[in-house]
């Protein structure tokens, strides 16, 4: 299978030379705060083209993070954002997620890496991991030295479905 035909069968799109100057103003006419990756692709023969994954990206403030439901990709609620936390050593982030109790109380924090959660439609989506597999990951303890908690004005990036 030649590139093309690979890139278009993994959902790409892929563009002749003619075509990547207006694909190229269509990626700078996307709204503040949404980013698309491109990729440049070398092509059979001597043609270069631009293959286009899709991956959209949103730059958020840990506050407008917190304010946003958690849901599970079949829409159930999940839990409420706790807040954000980096790892001291490799600089990972993950968002801290409050699932069950009461009003707070006997509520277990979950810390979950940021790539593990999608923005999509106005929510917070569980991305790569059903409520089975969270419920099952171990419970993060607010005196970890380990980490930090980010503050509410800083910004993170989550993929956009």
């Amino acid at each position: 299978m030649t590139l093309p035909a690979l890139a278009l069968a993994a959902g790409a799109i892929i563009a002749s030379p003619p075509l990547v100057a207006a694909q190229t103003s269509l990626l700078h006419d996307t709204p503040p705060g949404v980013f698309i990756s491109a990729v440049p692709v070398s092509a059979t023969g001597s043609t270069t083209g631009m293959a286009t994954f899709r991956t959209v990206t949103r730059i958020l403030t840990v506050d407008a993070l917190g304010n946003m439901d958690v849901v599970s990709r079949d829409g159930k609620a999940v839990g409420s954002i706790d807040g954000v936390v980096e790892c001291n050593t490799d600089k990972k982030r993950l968002v801290l997620i409050e699932r069950g109790g009461l009003l707070g109380l006997g509520a277990k924090t979950i810390a979950l890496p940021l790539d593990n959660i999608a923005i999509q439609s106005g929510k917070v989506t569980l991305h790569n991991l059903d409520i089975a597999q969270l419920d099952g990951m171990p419970e993060f303890r607010e005196d970890d030295t380990a980490f930090r908690k980010l503050s509410d004005i800083q910004q993170i990036t989550l993929l956009q479905l």
